[in-house]
């Protein structure tokens, strides 16, 4: 099974028009190790409205995820890859968190040490087992109104 997420997060959408990379700043964003980007100017060849509006363009967006879990679209937001709905859902939520937790690191100033190669792939095998635990107190926090 395969699950795709589309998101207008706030804070990751700076990111798909800067020069900066969104890049693992913390154990729940391991998985953001290699994130690619897709620009849908030069997938249509012209100019667009931003959306993704016909179907080979779609392929360009699937094909821009490479090996990738998440992609950012230019002047538009992100897609997230899960291989189940949890799994997207999980790393859409993380990539909104991470880079918020990443901006608010730049705007202090001064170096940031983000995740190694190896330790995002660590984090990333470690977080997949708490899909389930996460998508659950989701669930309950809908439920209840929080």
């Amino acid at each position: 099974m395969q699950a795709i997420v589309h998101s207008h997060s706030p804070s990751i959408t700076p990111f798909t028009v800067s020069s900066l990379r969104l890049k693992p700043f913390f154990h729940m964003g391991g998985f953001l190790k290699d994130v690619r980007r897709f620009e849908i100017r030069a997938a249509s060849g012209r100019m667009t409205d931003m959306l993704v509006r016909a179907p080979e363009l779609g392929v360009y967006l699937a094909h821009s995820l490479g090996s990738s879990c998440i992609s950012l679209i230019c002047g538009h937001g992100s897609v997230a890859d899960g291989r189940s709905l949890r799994g997207a859902v999980y790393r859409a939520v993380y990539a909104e968190i991470n880079a918020r937790i990443q901006t608010a690191s730049i705007g202090l100033g001064g170096q940031i040490t983000y995740l190694s190669d190896e330790e995002a792939v660590l984090a990333t095998e470690s977080t997949v087992p708490q899909y389930d635990r996460a998508w659950e107190l989701w669930l309950k926090a809908v439920a209840s109104g929080d």
